[in-house]
């Protein structure tokens, strides 16, 4: 027997509610009164104890108003159906209600035995629709569960948790993750649209319900009993989704990828499965998204997970790939990450591109080039599979090197930058060809080599110019003392600032200093 759907009645008028609660035989209709209140206060009590899936409510009422206890209860529970009664004078209150998320708006003076019956016909197809059939259980309580690392002790989740199901989980294919680059609002499917989706499917011999959606994964756990037996369940499951999947494309015009359970499985079983094979979900940007995968529950494994962490990371970083100057090279050590991954561990390539996305990124926030980085948003579908993302990463640390080879004031792009870098940082007495390179995104050895080759001067005889030639212009002002000059052109020692002073003008800074700032003709 299907269970009544449960109501509570709140009004301060004695009458009013007696009429309402006798007015129709409400479980005829699929209903139960389960509870009644005269004020806002004493309602928000009864329906924690409680916890009705439909409120009638009057909205003026002593103690707590009808709004006042929508808002308390809309804090904690979104899906609870509320029914406004109210008056025309108090339609500035219901305003202020609609905006809180009512169901529906009536007014009690045009509430007859007809009107009721339709409005709980219509309030039952939207609770069956919603999944809101047989126990309440919030979403709340639900994500907490995925989202914690301990299995909760919560009786009302061990209840569900206990009881053999059947589960399709759906997963929307979005982009991996990337610090500083959220996902676009644009192309995600968020809860309710996924709800409504797949309630509204029709699906003979069974009883679905949509239970909730993982935080951040934007994933949907479907829990389907079977009304019916089956010879073979497993292929049931693999038939309902793909008409799941079909549907949800066609909707929505995104790709998904869905799981069926082999085996009978609470959810308790299936979160301990999927913290420990997290590696297993991310293989679908390895081996394609957009498909249906079976999982076999029963056998809990690591998947080859950690195996490569060590020795990747010596073989290939992002880092090293933007200092390496030859693009066969860095096409290289790209798609060596992508084999490796594809055959070790999809959870290390995840881990590798979202820090040399990261590189890449800082690499061009230090370059005009920067603001012409595609974003992920403008190109999503490309970061659903390994081998468009290497390809974009290859084409984007491609156009960085272009870049950086383009001839600024006879200069290439990089010795342009480093040369700026050095004149911006001179004074910085700890500068050194290490910080330089670092500045550029390259190795040193590489760009000591480079910067020889295009200035005929090496980086720290180019540093020591710079800072001599801005000693040689505070001494022609004629304001500075030599151990002011000393410490603002970057020297720490007065002995060594002499030193490297004599050396490319022939003079002690004092004897230059007196002598009007011109170096001696002789």
């Amino acid at each position: 027997m299907t269970e009544l759907i449960s109501v509570m009645i709140v009004d301060d008028e004695k009458l009013m509610l007696e009429d309402l609660s006798t007015m129709i035989n409400w479980e005829a209709y699929g209903y139960q009164i389960i509870a009644t209140a005269f004020n806002g206060k004493q309602a928000l009590r009864k329906y924690r104890e409680y916890r009705p899936q439909v409120i009638f409510t009057d909205i003026r009422m002593p103690f707590m108003d009808g709004i006042e206890m929508i808002s308390e209860i809309r804090k904690t529970d979104e899906k609870v159906s509320i029914v406004l009664l109210t008056a025309y004078e108090d339609f500035s209150y219901a305003k202020a209600a609609i905006r809180l998320g009512i169901t529906e708006y009536v007014i009690k003076s045009e509430i007859t035995e007809s009107s009721l019956s339709d409005l709980l016909n219509r309030l039952k197809t939207n609770i069956i629709k919603a999944g809101k059939r047989e126990r309440y259980i919030t979403d709340r309580m639900l994500e907490q569960f995925f989202l914690s690392e301990e299995m909760t002790e919560s009786a009302d989740i061990e209840q569900i948790l206990k009881r053999p199901e059947h589960i399709i989980m759906v997963e929307q294919d979005l982009p991996i993750s990337l610090s500083g680059e959220p996902v676009p609002e644009e192309i995600v499917v968020y809860r309710s649209k996924f709800v409504e989706i797949l309630t509204n499917e029709k699906i003979d011999s069974w009883d679905l319900e949509v239970i909730t959606a993982i935080p951040g994964r934007k994933m949907v756990i479907a829990l389907n009993s079977i009304e019916n037996s089956y010879g073979s369940y497993e292929q049931e499951l693999y038939k309902l989704a793909c008409k799941f999947q079909k549907k949800l494309q066609e909707e929505t015009g995104f790709s998904f990828t869905l799981y069926t359970v082999q085996g009978r499985i609470s959810l308790y079983e299936f979160k301990r499965f999927y913290d420990e094979n997290k590696n297993l979900f991310l293989k679908k940007y390895m081996e394609g998204t957009g498909k249906i995968r079976k999982l076999d529950c029963s056998q809990v494994q690591e998947l080859g997970k950690g195996q490569i962490s060590v020795g990747l990371n010596k073989r290939f970083s992002m880092e090293n790939m933007l200092k390496e100057s030859d693009s066969q090279t860095r096409t290289q050590m790209l798609y060596e990450i992508l084999n490796t991954a594809k055959t070790d561990c999809a959870e290390q390539f995840i881990t590798t591109v979202q820090s040399g996305y990261t590189a890449l990124k800082h690499a061009y926030d230090k370059i005009e080039a920067g603001k012409e980085v595609p974003r992920i948003a403008s190109c999503w579908k490309d970061w659903l599979d390994a081998e468009k993302i290497v390809a974009w990463l290859e084409a984007q640390v491609n156009h960085y090197h272009e870049y950086l080879t383009r001839e600024v004031n006879g200069y290439s792009r990089v010795i342009s930058d480093a040369v700026e870098y050095i004149c911006r940082s001179f004074r910085n007495p700890d500068l050194s060809l290490n910080d330089v390179a670092a500045y550029v995104h390259l190795s040193p050895g590489y760009l000591s080599s480079e910067f020889k080759k295009e200035t005929g001067v090496t980086l720290k005889s180019y540093l020591t110019d710079v800072r001599i030639e801005a000693a040689k212009r505070m001494m022609a002002d004629g304001n500075y003392k030599i151990y002011e000059i000393c410490s603002a052109v970057g020297y720490n020692s007065s002995q060594y600032f002499s030193q490297a002073f004599y050396k490319k003008t022939g003079m002690f800074p004092t004897e230059y200093s007196k002598k009007g700032g011109r170096k001696n003709e002789e």
